[in-house]
C-alpha cells in the first residue's frame, strides 16, 4: 500500500471537484481526525493497557444523558450534519454517545418539521434557549468526539417528552 501515491491521488480528486466548495474545512477535519487517531494509538494506548482493545479515552468531566454537548461530527455525506456542533445526549454506553445534533431556531425560521425535528428549551444557552433536534441526523459518536471546552447545557423541555417525540418519529411510517 503507497500511502503517498494514495494521498496525492486524493488530493488531485479534491482539486478536481467542481461544485464542492469546502475542500479546505474537509482537509482540516481530516487533519483532525488524524490527530486524534494519533493521540488515542501513540499516546493513550502505551500509557494504558498498551492494547487499543482495552484502551479507553476518558475525559474529566462528561455530559450527562439529557444535556447538550459540542461534538466534531467531522464531515460526511452532502445533506448530513458536519463539523463542530452542539448535540442533545440521548444516551450513552461507556465510551460512545447516541446524540441528535442541533440546529439553530432563528426568529425567521420555519416551524420544526414534524417528521424529523423537535424545538427543545435549554438553560442558559447560546442566543436564547431553543435548539432544534436533528432526528435525521441522529448517531452514535465515540466519546474522542466530545469537545468539552464549550461546556454542557441543561434541557429544560421534559426527557419523557422528547424520547416519546424521538420514538414516535422513529417509529411511525
Amino acid at each position: 500500500m503507497d500511502i503517498d501515491a494514495r494521498m496525492h491521488g486524493i488530493s488531485n480528486a479534491l482539486k478536481e471537484l467542481k461544485n464542492y466548495t469546502d475542500v479546505e474545512g474537509f482537509v482540516t477535519d481530516l487533519e483532525y481526525h488524524v490527530g486524534q487517531l494519533s493521540y488515542f494509538y501513540d499516546e493513550l494506548t502505551p500509557k494504558q493497557t498498551g492494547d487499543p482493545s482495552t484502551t479507553f479515552y476518558r475525559p474529566k468531566h462528561i455530559p450527562k444523558v439529557h444535556q447538550i454537548a459540542y461534538f466534531n461530527l467531522t464531515r460526511g455525506f452532502p445533506k448530513e450534519l458536519y463539523g463542530g456542533h452542539w448535540c442533545y445526549v440521548f444516551k450513552y454506553f461507556k465510551s460512545k454517545f447516541v446524540v441528535i445534533p442541533t440546529t439553530s431556531v432563528k426568529a425567521d425560521s420555519l416551524p420544526p418539521d414534524p417528521e424529523f425535528q423537535l424545538d427543545i428549551a435549554v438553560n442558559n444557552f447560546k442566543n436564547g434557549m431553543l435548539t432544534r433536534l436533528q432526528l435525521s441526523d441522529m448517531r452514535t459518536v465515540d466519546i474522542q468526539r466530545l469537545y468539552c471546552g464549550k461546556g454542557f447545557y441543561d434541557v429544560i423541555t421534559d426527557r419523557e417528552y422528547i424520547v416519546q417525540n424521538v420514538n414516535k418519529m422513529l417509529l411511525d411510517k
